[in-house]
């Protein structure tokens, strides 16, 4: 890559650095998939340190432009793919990837009994000690990690979740066929965040990375809780589109489904 730096600018070295690797990038000249130089050689070459390089490169990851996948390197990005948000009707992540195209493979990485804590409690109205099933899955599309989910539901209400093996199987069309019960209404939010040691390594993101988080309270049709999701998105890869109509639509029966 042809870097020229101008060491008597007023202008931050990591910025010169940062424009000058966007610049090819959306000119063309670096296309997605490309590999990027190590911290170290761009540092020799640039005659700066790598915590310097380490910042420009940090950025541009953070924005979406550079992907730095473990034991690979850091690489030009794609475009990111959106993920729309409607205010008016339940939307699924299959479903919608599959609009575009693309699947979404799930790896089913906890499945277990345990009680209930107070904040899981409280979203899903249960009783002291009531236990749920934990479902954590790590949800990818096209090879990249896309979000780790971690899902309740009372034992109480679906015991046969907890025999179910959901790697790559949709949880709403399994309550629906098994239960007759769908999620009719949800309470979402979301919070930017930071990815923590654990989190990072099944997303292949850096320490400390953007993310997501998304939390979802889903409800029966009597309005009764009977889903609590906790997700965390990379930010790197996806961006949240939201959607908004005037009119609003039932979420029926032959409604998008998330899995």
């Amino acid at each position: 890559m042809d870097i020229q730096l101008d060491q008597k600018s007023p202008v931050p070295l990591y910025y010169q650095i940062k424009e000058q690797i966007r610049g090819l990038i959306l000119s063309g000249k670096l296309q997605p998939g490309d590999m990027i130089p190590t911290e170290e050689f761009l540092s020799d070459q640039l005659q700066v340190s790598r915590m310097t390089v380490r910042h420009a490169l940090g950025d541009l990851a953070s924005e979406g432009l550079l992907t730095r996948k473990r034991a690979i390197g850091t690489i030009v990005a794609g475009p990111r793919q959106d993920l729309p948000l409607f205010v008016n009707r339940l939307v699924g992540l299959t479903e919608d990837m599959s609009e575009k195209g693309m699947s979404v493979a799930s790896q089913v990485l906890l499945h277990k009994r345990q009680e209930a804590n107070f904040e899981i409690r409280q979203y899903l109205q249960l009783q002291p000690h009531e236990p749920v099933i934990l479902i954590r899955r790590l949800r990818s599309t096209n090879n990249f990690p896309l979000v780790i989910e971690n899902t309740y539901h009372p034992l109480k209400r679906f015991p046969d979740l907890l025999e179910m093996d959901f790697t790559n199987q949709s949880i709403y069309r399994f309550l629906q066929e098994r239960y007759q019960i769908k999620v009719d209404q949800a309470q979402d939010s979301f919070v930017a965040g930071v990815a923590d040691t654990d989190e990072a390594k099944l997303l292949e993101v850096d320490d400390g990375a953007p993310v997501m988080r998304y939390q979802r309270i889903g409800f029966d049709s009597n309005g009764v809780p009977i889903e609590f999701t906790q997700s965390i998105y990379r930010a790197d890869r996806f961006r949240f589109v939201v959607n908004f109509s005037r009119g609003v639509t039932e979420n029926d029966q032959n409604g998008p489904i998330r899995s």
